[in-house]
């Protein structure tokens, strides 16, 4: 393809191409320059999750430190509703390890609960007597 195709086609003045009500038409000419081009991009693939097969002696905790993730992922990519629960045998699926600019693994929010009154330091009172008992 011709420079001169290349940038009646970006421009989108091929044959048979009409613009819509309202659109602008550009001008090229045959001067025109070719875009830089742009430095080819490497595709890395999605990291994928890796199963994982219980063994006896097994905690969630172990395996998530033993793969660097955190406790919270591994629960949460199997849909573990009782992380203390866990049998020989079972397959985990283990998701990557975050990346080194994650963030914290745990953020804690602040507390909702409203202020309360100051607590206020009790007397003691000395003693009541009677009338008369003394």
């Amino acid at each position: 393809m011709t420079a001169l195709a290349v940038a009646l086609a970006a421009a989108g003045m091929t044959s048979g191409c009409t613009l819509l009500p309202g659109e602008p038409r550009t001008q090229v000419s045959a001067t025109t320059a070719r875009p830089p081009a742009t430095p080819a991009t490497t595709t890395t693939e999605p990291k994928l999750l890796t199963p994982y097969t219980v063994v006896r002696g097994d905690t969630l905790i172990q395996i998530a430190d033993r793969h660097g993730i955190h406790l919270n992922d591994l629960v949460r990519v199997n849909n573990i509703a009782d992380p203390t629960k866990i049998f020989v045998g079972q397959i985990l699926l283990i998701p990557p390890p975050p990346g080194p600019n994650a963030g914290p693994a745990l953020t804690i929010a602040p507390a909702t609960d409203p202020i309360l009154p100051p607590l206020l330091p009790t007397t003691t009172a000395p003693p009541v007597t009677a009338p008369g008992s003394g």
